[in-house]
């Protein structure tokens, strides 16, 4: 994990991160406290990089050097358009990216994913209740949970295939892929994978797993942060990107966030990866004693009703069919109550007084409150000796209409 945080208001917007950041991705991915991770793209934009720190060895860094290099006098209309000239720079840049190279990392990816599966399906065997026969039948239930997992989100909602690829059909990836496919079948799953329907499955699953917004894989978060020629008010845009497909880079659009002109916030924060001291700061409880806390309300709820019941003199049946009753609804709505009320104190004490001085502030301001924002984490992580990939120097970038991009702190 990493800690990054981007707050911006009318006058400007800051970015903060520190120096963790993952090479590689996967068991073998190596963590480095010296990355840069804030890196200008322009005169007036900059990007921010966290999670995963390279692309085919290249480094992040590496890659927004040679593009400014390429465009970084250009003048962009909006943030995302310069985050989507950004995306085309890698795109089939081969000079960069050289194909062997690439379709090797797809390789190791897919043997991964299959070999995840393997893993999966060994754990549902010896979980009670699934009464699975044998192997067999084990890593097909784990491979349908999967697909099933790329198929619709935690809404049970379709996930539409990514834009990026609306040209890439079945049977084009099955051009290019089929061979190395079958050969990772035959290797992690012998004559069972290689039988036709079993098939059929797992290129369904490599198929959606390189088309889906799931990401399952190793990814980078890219935030795109400034201003375009046509904003009056500073822009943040933020995608996620992973892996070279066909000579194209796997990335998906999460949110853009304007500052207010007539309506909106005319400030925002946003944190990215590991946030949890920044959340606690923010909004006045951290995030697992909040959960605890729904926990213990509904489950002293519980117990007050039925032991209630007992000092009522009410026989077990009826008390069974009491609290079926109480669970249905009545429970649940105390417990929501409660959390409506930690929810308007956290932010009408802690998050509204918070946003109305980062409104008001300059951009040294927000600058230096964004930086310890992030140290708040590493803090926790060099006072706990923990090994999560926070820590490192921290380093800020300010950019404002006035004067562009400015670093406010940077490593040597």
């Amino acid at each position: 994990m990493t800690s990054e945080v981007m707050i911006m208001n009318r006058q400007a917007v800051a970015l903060a991160a520190d120096s963790a950041v993952t090479y590689g991705g996967g068991q073998d991915g190596v963590v480095t406290l010296e990355a840069e991770k804030i890196l200008p793209l322009t005169d007036n934009m900059a990007m921010m990089v966290y999670a995963r720190g390279d692309v085919l060895g290249r480094s992040w860094a590496h890659i927004a050097h040679a593009f400014q290099r390429e465009h970084g006098g250009s003048e962009f209309e909006s943030v995302g358009q310069c985050a989507q000239a950004f995306f085309s720079f890698i795109d089939n840049n081969r000079q960069l990216f050289p194909e062997k190279e690439e379709r090797e990392e797809f390789e190791e990816l897919m043997r991964a994913a299959f070999l995840t599966v393997l893993d999966h399906a060994r754990a549902l065997r010896g979980y009670p209740g699934l009464n699975l026969e044998d192997d067999e039948a084990a890593f097909e239930a784990a491979l349908d949970l999967y697909r099933g997992h790329l198929a619709t989100d935690e809404a049970g909602a379709e996930r539409e295939p990514l834009p990026i690829f609306s040209e890439m059909t079945r049977e084009r990836f099955f051009q290019l892929y089929g061979e190395m496919l079958d050969s990772l079948i035959a290797e992690a799953l012998g004559a069972f994978g290689t039988q036709d329907e079993m098939r059929a499955k797992l290129f369904d699953f490599a198929y959606m797993l390189v088309t889906k917004p799931a990401f399952l894989e190793p990814f980078a978060g890219l935030v795109f942060a400034g201003f375009g020629t046509a904003d009056v008010f500073p822009v943040y845009s933020h995608h996620y990107a992973s892996i070279l497909v066909d000579g194209v880079m796997k990335r998906a659009h999460d949110e853009t966030t304007p500052v207010g002109v007539d309506d909106g916030p005319n400030a925002f924060v946003r944190t990215f990866a590991q946030a949890d001291m920044t959340h606690a700061f923010l909004r006045g409880v951290h995030p697992l004693m909040f959960d605890l806390m729904i926990s213990m309300n509904l489950i002293t709820n519980e117990s007050a009703a039925e032991a209630a019941l007992r000092q009522a003199g009410v026989d077990d049946a009826k008390i069974a069919e009491v609290m079926d009753a109480l669970h249905a609804d009545a429970l649940p709505g105390l417990t929501m109550e409660f959390i409506k009320t930690v929810q308007m104190v956290s932010q009408e004490e802690f998050i509204n007084p918070f946003i109305q001085v980062v409104a008001a502030s300059g951009k040294k301001q927000i600058a230096e409150t964004s930086k310890a924002l992030v140290e708040l984490n590493i803090l926790k992580t060099d006072l706990h000796q923990t090994q999560t990939g926070v820590g490192g120097d921290v380093d800020v970038l300010m950019i404002s209409r006035t004067s562009g991009v400015e670093w406010y702190a940077r490593k040597t």
